[in-house]
């Protein structure tokens, strides 16, 4: 798996409790924080909905957007 090295502030008290977590599950603290960032990430994105502004913007002129909507979110999603 190929990563990306970024850098976090936290703080104190989250930092004690990264650490304390990390040592009682012989993890390391990037590990945690990686997993734990994961699983918002999954939660947010079953929360999203990318249907909720569909309708809100006038199209082109003899446009078909509305009938396209569908296939031009699957596209910008990718």
């Amino acid at each position: 798996m190929k990563m990306k090295k970024t850098m976090v502030y936290l703080e104190d008290e989250q930092f004690l409790l990264l650490k304390r977590k990390a040592a009682s599950s012989k993890k390391r603290m990037s590990e945690i924080m990686r997993e734990a960032l994961s699983r918002y990430l999954e939660e947010k994105k079953e929360k999203l909905d990318y249907f909720c502004f569909v309708g809100i913007a006038e199209g082109p002129k003899n446009g078909r957007t509305s009938e396209q909507a569908e296939e031009i979110l699957k596209e910008v999603l990718k």
